[in-house]
């Protein structure tokens, strides 16, 4: 039995012990808070240090961006956007090959580092690390193109980038030509996926400019920021359509008619029902003017049969016109333009329609490219159709000489807004407006008439009005 006094001494001497375990414990608790602390300090200090001198373009940022891979990899993700830029900082300043190589692979190892703790961020890690070697003229076609393929089969969405979508193309371009292996159909496979990724980063870019066009055609003024984007939006607009060109160019001398419709005729039996492949026949012969062809009707009778799909219609309407059916060349249309949720497809259909209306009723023709517009904003070509009708139309609208070349400053404004909504036809569109205004009644003529700054109406089938340009007195 223990005693009273011995059992309160051993309680007395446990109570001392725990508490100095409690003691002993608070402090390592304590001492890590503050190791993490510092760590974190340290991380801060050091990323702060490397963006200033990436901004400052001096490439010692790289020193802190070793101590960043090193100690805090995934403390935040500007590591690795201002650590690109510090890498390529030091492959600007390379002084021989291996140097700039050393530090090429060094950027395609950060990319990698970057996906591996910031999963699913966006960047195109995968894509630019085929451009990395491209770029510096390192690896082999091989490699850089094996990078890209990676990247276009498993980060799709990310793909975004125009140059590397053009490199990846040119190179099996390459290599059928130089006979390594490479199919014709691999090469129009190719072509194909690509010109497809071209127009759903162009349709995203267009449906926001449609955006900040509509907001601008409803009176309301653009912000600075929205201006800035507008403007890198037509940018980034220009070299897509450029590297769709240079791609369309490259693939020209491979399918002229001659070599399609052979190419197309052999394999026709043994895909007869497979859509996608009759889908891409059948708009590689329209895109190369090869759709006069019997093989082209063919194509698209078996398309429509599959799957009467909003695609299938179109070909359909096509080839009815080309049987000189119009109005039942227009049903399809119209149904394509139904079937469509695409707006740049549907806006492609209208504008059709609104070409093939235009040799035989202005009415419709413009009620057609008023519809690619209300489809798609930016359609600039919807303007510059109806600036050619209302320009075609003087004998038919007015009373006087006036009045009747008069019409020519409408036709003018209607270019303008081609300019305006589409930069790639600009130059073309503002020559056009030009010509049209030096084509209007001179400052002499508006003098002598007394019309300065008046509204002229035209009651004929334009149904609109333009208002005299203002002369000084």
């Amino acid at each position: 039995m223990i005693s009273g006094l011995k059992r309160e001494k051993l309680i007395n001497n446990y109570n001392k012990r725990k508490m100095k375990t409690k003691l002993s414990l608070l402090l390592i608790a304590t001492a890590s808070l503050f190791v993490q602390a510092q760590s974190t300090d340290a991380c801060t200090e050091n990323l702060s240090f490397m963006g200033q001198l990436v901004k400052e373009k001096n490439a010692e940022a790289y020193d802190y961006l070793t101590l960043l891979r090193k100690d805090c990899p995934s403390y935040n993700k500007a590591i690795y956007s201002y650590g690109e830029f510090a890498i390529k900082l030091k492959i600007d300043k390379a002084t021989t090959p291996a140097e700039k190589e050393k530090y090429a692979r060094d950027l395609i190892k950060l990319y990698d580092e970057h996906d591996l703790n910031f999963p699913n961020n966006g960047a195109g890690n995968k894509m630019k690390k085929g451009l990395v070697l491209f770029d510096n003229k390192i690896g082999t076609d091989k490699e850089i193109y094996d990078l890209l393929d990676v990247a276009f089969k498993t980060d799709y969405a990310n793909f975004k980038y125009a140059k590397a979508m053009y490199v990846y193309f040119e190179i099996i371009v390459k290599d059928y030509k130089a006979k390594k292996g490479i199919e014709l159909q691999q090469v129009f496979d190719k072509y194909d996926d690509l010109s497809q990724k071209l127009d759903e980063e162009q349709d995203e870019l267009t449906t926001e400019k449609d955006g900040l066009l509509s907001k601008e055609e409803a009176g309301e003024a653009l912000s600075d920021r929205e201006i800035k984007r507008k403007e890198k939006i037509e940018n980034n607009l220009e070299i897509f359509a450029g590297v769709k060109n240079d791609m369309d160019n490259i693939i020209l001398e491979l399918s002229t008619c001659d070599k399609l419709i052979p190419f197309y005729k052999n394999a026709f039996e043994a895909n007869k029902g497979n859509e996608e492949w009759l889908k891409r026949a059948a708009d590689r012969l329209e895109a190369k003017g090869c759709d006069t062809d019997p093989l082209f009707s063919k194509l698209s009778e078996a398309l429509y049969k599959l799957n009467p799909s909003a695609s299938a219609a179109e070909k359909l309407g096509i080839v009815e016109y080309q049987r000189k059916n119009i109005s039942k060349a227009m049903d399809y249309f119209n149904q394509a333009a139904d079937l469509y949720k695409d707006n740049t497809k549907k806006a492609n259909v209208y504008f059709k329609m609104a070409v093939i209306y235009s040799k035989s009723n202005k009415i419709q023709a413009r009620a057609y490219a008023r519809k690619t517009l209300a489809a798609k904003p930016s359609y600039g070509k919807a303007y510059l159709l109806i600036a050619q009708l209302y320009g075609s139309s003087i004998n038919e609208c007015g009373t006087t000489q006036f009045e009747k070349r008069s019409v020519y400053w409408l036709a003018a404004q209607y270019c303008d807004k081609a300019a305006a909504a589409d930069s790639s036809i600009k130059a073309s569109a503002s020559k056009t407006a030009a010509q049209y205004r030096a084509s209007a009644p001179s400052t002499a003529e508006i003098f002598s008439e007394g019309k300065s700054g008046q509204r002229i109406a035209f009651n004929c089938w334009i149904g609109e009005s333009v208002v005299v340009p203002s002369i000084g007195k």
